[in-house]
């Protein structure tokens, strides 16, 4: 292959689009990081093992439009990788090269071809919640006799209540929660911050358990001092799962989007708790309310025992919540 001398080279841009210019220029979530990182590992092996490349001729001018699109093909079909993640990937490279687009003017085709390329149409998933009766069992069935049972139902009551991801859960620290105001701050993906209302009943549930275990600074759930790993909470799904079917840590945020918006919260409040930067994506909320579905959730109405939190009990949030 005849590889183009450059004073400033593929692996140069690599390493600083990398280092300084996801850091330091958009301060990126280290989450993020990583998967821009595994992007680019997964590519390299692929240029490698696959398509013969020395590491010395991995250059803009080498790695064109089609070798990026059979890169593509190779993630889905090889690989066996979602299409989300193929798009996923795909927005890393393209990211990675628009960075590169200013200086790199004599490969500017060639990257523009790269930049050319279009996600491709992803068949959305349809979106699974806990009808009221499914989380008042799921609940109901936490052993809150032990210390662990305690935790597990504040966490599980936590993620419900604030519709947050697991990343943002993990991350929670003493100084993020407002007992007082009864509000939370959440960081979610590139950092960005959200404030968040809990109800009464949450916030007695974290005075005990902050109480009982003696948490005065750091992290809200920690072992010994330090952060839960990403499977923690999986893991307390998991162990505290009665129900036929599979629950995933998003599965709460699903429920509390569609349990508002079925009680009339406004969808604008609903985009806020979320996190959603375009009111489009919290429409699909939307389109799980079919008449079938409301009307069995309307005839749902569970009488919480005391380790459950009631969430209609808390009518002053709630009528603040339907007035917005």
């Amino acid at each position: 292959m005849l590889v183009k001398q450059m004073n400033k080279n593929f692996p140069y841009y690599l390493s600083k689009f990398l280092k300084d210019y996801l850091i330091i220029e958009r301060n990126m979530s280290l989450h993020t990081i990583r998967s821009y990182k595994k992007t680019f590992q997964i590519l390299i092996e692929y240029l490698v093992n696959v398509k013969g490349f020395e590491i010395k001729n991995i250059t803009f001018e080498n790695v064109t439009r089609e070798i990026i699109l059979e890169f593509l093909s190779y993630l889905e079909n090889n690989k066996k990788n979602s299409i989300r993640t193929r798009n996923q990937r795909l927005a890393s490279i393209k990211s990675f090269y628009q960075y590169c687009a200013v200086d790199e003017i004599d490969n500017i085709d060639n990257i523009r071809k790269i930049l050319s390329i279009k996600a491709k149409r992803e068949v959305k998933k349809v979106i699974l919640y806990l009808r009221e009766d499914e989380l008042k069992n799921l609940f109901d069935n936490i052993d809150t006799s032990t210390n662990k049972g305690r935790r597990n139902l504040t966490l599980l009551t936590i993620l419900y209540d604030t519709a947050a991801r697991a990343s943002e859960i993990i991350n929670l620290k003493i100084d993020d929660i407002h007992l007082e105001n009864k509000y939370i701050i959440l960081t979610g993906k590139c950092n960005k911050q959200r404030v968040v209302s809990i109800m009464e009943q949450t916030k007695t549930l974290l005075i005990k358990y902050i109480k009982e275990n003696k948490i005065e600074n750091g992290y809200l759930f920690n072992k010994n001092g330090k952060r839960m790993n990403n499977d923690f909470i999986r893991d307390v799904i998991k162990s505290t799962n009665n129900l036929n079917k599979k629950i995933s840590p998003h599965t709460f945020r699903h429920t509390r989007a569609v349990h508002l918006l079925d009680k009339g919260v406004n969808i604008v409040y609903i985009q806020e708790l979320l996190g959603h930067s375009s009111i489009i994506t919290t429409m699909e909320y939307a389109k799980v309310i079919e008449k079938s579905k409301f009307e069995a959730i309307e005839k749902v109405n569970p009488k919480f025992n005391d380790k459950l939190p009631d969430w209609n009990e808390d009518q002053n949030l709630l009528n603040q919540l339907l007035n917005l």
